[in-house]
């Protein structure tokens, strides 16, 4: 290629195109027989790469170290057996209350409330009725023991209504209480 081609600068000269294109094709041509030398060189099975491996790893002193212990599925223990009808008991501390955590009034309303604080024994639904029908009176608050205010109550007609009203209100929501400071939670 060191001849360029008169007619165009920067091109071979023809003749030697020919001749590269010649070449090129005789090393195509040729190509199948290379790979072959290539297999029929090769080691004939994967074992004689394998044997021709070392087969161990000396340490700094020259010794072998000794092969690993064989795996023996007798010294297994097997798997505990699966009982699908025994559930296991929740840890303590976890899950609702049984019945004889919990104390109970005679007429089986639980004495406390879910955060433990102790509930009034006094039914809310009765002192929310006693409040809606003579609230003006004090009535509801002679059911819960709170006599002095009923009697307030009483004189004042209830607050002309707005007192009785107003105790309604934190009867209905749960807030009410009893002469000890009890909550009326249960209906």
């Amino acid at each position: 290629m060191s001849d360029q081609n008169p007619e165009v600068p920067g091109l071979p000269d023809p003749a030697e195109a020919a001749e590269a294109a010649s070449e090129a094709a005789d090393a195509v041509q040729h190509a199948p027989e290379a790979v072959t030398e290539v297999v029929e060189n090769a080691p004939e099975t994967v074992t004689e790469v394998v044997e021709a491996a070392p087969t161990y790893v000396e340490d700094a002193a020259g010794a072998v170290p000794p092969p690993p212990p064989a795996f023996d599925a007798a010294a297994v223990p097997p798997p505990p057996a699966f009982d699908a009808g025994a559930v296991p008991p929740p840890p303590p501390g976890y899950g609702a209350p049984s019945a004889a955590m919990v104390p109970v009034f005679p007429n089986g309303k639980p004495m406390l409330d879910a955060a433990g604080n102790p509930v009034s024994d006094k039914s809310r639904l009765a002192a929310a009725l006693l409040c809606w029908f003579v609230g003006v009176l004090g009535v509801h608050r002679f059911y819960v023991g709170k006599v002095g205010t009923g009697v307030a109550m009483l004189l004042t007609c209830g607050g002309l209504g707005v007192w009785a009203l107003i105790d309604l209100v934190i009867i209905l929501v749960g807030s009410f209480r009893d002469q000890n400071g009890r909550v009326l939670e249960n209906w």
